[in-house]
């Protein structure tokens, strides 16, 4: 039984709820198969929690949004993850040229606190924006600190720049910062400010 349901009501009480709205729609990978471990490790739990800090920040980016872009919405993949599974995903990239993406269970990294937020943003009727790369993709190409290499290359259009820019901004504004490796997780705090400072999920 996977740590979201052991702990529900510890979580409710430390976390806030971001549900499917106008401006959100929740496609929660790791709940699926369809994720890089190719497995449902949420054991089908689909709800989304980020921490109180990263929801005010959040739900100003959805006011944003809802008043610029009112065609579209964001599309979020995970945010609140247990350290136990953390050291799944560390565990099974260990070793790979791939490790680098998945940040050791201690002392965490930020999802485990709710300080992170993996997104991307899609048309009303469903249709994701083209970023260039799916969610997870570990090749280069999902870098944003190698995007200007990628556009001169032509392995990156100027659209699809242009869209992740446009995500970029919206959580940018309210605080969040990109992680420069990969274009769809913005971390709503640095580590130093969370790291024993805040509320962490086993």
């Amino acid at each position: 039984m996977t740590s979201f349901v052991n702990q529900i009501a510890w979580i409710e009480e430390n976390f806030k709820e971001i549900k499917p709205s106008a401006e959100v729609f929740l496609d929660m990978k790791y709940a699926t198969d369809d994720n890089f471990m190719n497995v449902d490790i949420y054991k089908g739990f689909d709800r989304c929690f980020v921490s109180p800090v990263a929801y005010e920040m959040f739900m100003k980016a959805c006011a944003v949004l809802r008043e610029k872009h009112p065609d579209l919405q964001f599309l979020v993949w995970d945010a609140l993850r247990p350290r136990s599974i953390q050291a799944q995903f560390y565990d099974h990239l260990a070793g790979t040229p791939f490790q680098n993406y998945v940040a050791a269970p201690y002392p965490g990294s930020l999802h485990n606190f709710g300080m992170a937020m993996d997104l991307s943003l899609q048309t009303k009727e469903g249709v994701a924006l083209d970023m260039g790369t799916g969610f997870d993709d570990f090749r280069d190409l999902a870098q944003p600190k190698l995007e200007k290499q990628f556009l001169q290359s032509g392995e990156l259009t100027q659209a699809q720049l242009q869209n992740r820019l446009l995500l970029r901004s919206l959580m940018e504004d309210q605080g969040f910062k990109v992680l420069e490796h990969e274009w769809w997780h913005f971390n709503a705090l640095p580590k130093d400010q969370v790291h024993g400072k805040h509320p962490v999920l086993e």
